[in-house]
């Protein structure tokens, strides 16, 4: 029977189990539909102690929809309410790694690469083939609970394709920008400690010297698609993570420790805060901030500060994929999920991407205004979210408190036409006028009597 198949019960006899059978929900388990008249002695005991042992095996498998916090599991599907956004973000278009995506059609050209790229690697590090098996191989059982779903693999294959894919990733191939993405997503990983293992156990000292240590190298090799200042890439030389996606999220997390608001705190809100075009009016100016994070999101004295990010296929792979990731884990920090949903509420409509491009806060290289629109519509929908929780929730809350101020109503009131911008300033005028009037009648006044 396998790991996902419903409890069989075969043989439910007499008038007394046929009772039991009733109470069991049809289509979970399946009844022979044989009664004799008398069963055989023992066959009820022999039944519970069947079904006992199986239903034991089946309350030690970690539930695959709610992975617990203390779940093994790293490597995911992404979720159903995130699939289908975009579906060249969640599938490799080049390369596979891991079992899920082994064997499509699209990844099969690259497949006949890989023993070329295992070759090249024994050479270079002047390694031995039995060595690397054999600790490839002594990783097999932690790797294959890595994965959320169970691998129906021979271990002599499950071997082989962990021992092919890592040198792909060692090797670095021409780089061309589809294989940077498939090695950010979710569904196409490899646990990070394997891939630790080999480069720390197999990789002469020489070699390390040149390249830095296995983070380093990884990240070098995204910063051809998102390129950052050298002495940021260094600071992530230490990060822990579980694999590729983990590591690059990691390296986006925000600057500092950020603290979410209490629960308990009083504040009324609807969770969201108006769009672009919406802010605007209220007197709420937009600025690019190039800071370290792309999370380093600042609202101070009307001023929203974002940094820039630039919508490309790579970007939109990331995004996704964070997300998904963030989505199958419990109790774990959800910083992607609370930027999606702010850029979520700021995005409306093509016109709030035009706004923010024109702050230099968006920069599209492959996608126009309504793609990104749409992009952050559709994840901030999929998506659950709680703003006291969020990292961004100060920034939530000010940001509505100030929309909600008697000012920024003032300032919509006026901009919303311009009659009432011109009865304004005709109010402006005539109390002006009246001032002057009455300031020269006082003096004229003053000079005619002196004495007075």
């Amino acid at each position: 029977m396998s790991d996902l198949a419903a409890i069989e019960i075969v043989e439910l006899n007499g008038a007394a189990a046929e009772s039991d059978a009733g109470m069991i929900v049809k289509g979970r388990f399946e009844t022979t539909g044989i009664q004799p008249s008398a069963p055989p002695v023992g066959s009820r005991n022999d039944t519970v102690t069947r079904c006992l042992d199986q239903v034991h095996r089946l309350l030690k498998e970690t539930p695959r929809g709610f992975p617990a916090e203390t779940s093994p599991h790293t490597i995911f599907r992404i979720p159903p309410p995130v699939r289908g956004i975009d579906p060249k973000a969640e599938e490799p278009e080049i390369v596979s790694i891991g079992p899920y995506h082994r064997g499509r059609p699209q990844v099969l050209a690259f497949e006949e690469l890989k023993p070329l790229f295992l070759t090249r690697f024994l050479r270079r590090t002047r390694s031995d083939l039995g060595v690397l098996t054999r600790l490839v191989a002594g990783e097999e059982s932690s790797a294959r609970t890595c994965y959320s779903e169970h691998v129906d693999m021979m271990s002599a294959d499950f071997v082989q394709m962990m021992l092919l894919d890592v040198d792909p990733i060692f090797e670095r191939p021409q780089i061309i920008p589809a294989l940077m993405r498939d090695l950010v997503k979710l569904e196409n990983q490899i646990p990070y400690s394997l891939l630790r293992l080999l480069f720390n156990g197999v990789v002469p000292p020489n070699l390390k010297a040149a390249t830095g240590s296995l983070a380093i190298l990884a990240m070098k090799l995204f910063d051809l698609a998102y390129p950052r200042p050298m002495a940021l890439l260094k600071s992530y030389e230490d990060l822990e993570c579980e694999h590729l996606l983990d590591l690059f999220y990691k390296s986006l997390s925000p600057t500092g420790r950020i603290h979410p608001n209490s629960r308990r705190e009083s504040w009324s809100s609807a969770q969201s805060i108006p769009s672009v075009t919406e802010l605007r009016p209220s007197g709420i100016k937009f600025k690019s901030n190039k800071a370290d994070s792309l999370l380093d999101i600042s609202f101070r004295r009307r001023v929203l500060q974002i940094p820039n990010i630039a919508i490309n296929d790579f970007m939109t792979t990331v995004l996704i994929n964070s997300v998904s990731l963030e989505q199958c884990r419990e109790n774990r920090s959800r910083y992607m999920t609370d930027y999606v949903s702010f850029m979520h509420c700021l995005v409306n409509q093509p016109k709030d991407v035009s706004l923010l491009r024109s702050y230099g806060i968006i920069a599209l290289f492959s996608h126009d205004n309504q793609y990104v629109a749409d992009l952050f519509n559709k994840l901030g929908k999929s998506i659950s979210f709680n703003v006291r929780d969020c990292f961004l929730s100060r920034q939530f809350k000010e940001l509505e408190s100030y929309y909600c101020s008697q000012r920024a109503n003032a300032m919509r009131t006026y901009s919303s036409s311009p009659w009432s911008s011109l009865s304004a300033f005709s109010a402006f005028l005539v109390l002006f006028l009246t001032f002057t009037q009455t300031f020269i009648a006082l003096n004229s006044f003053q000079c005619n009597h002196p004495h007075h």
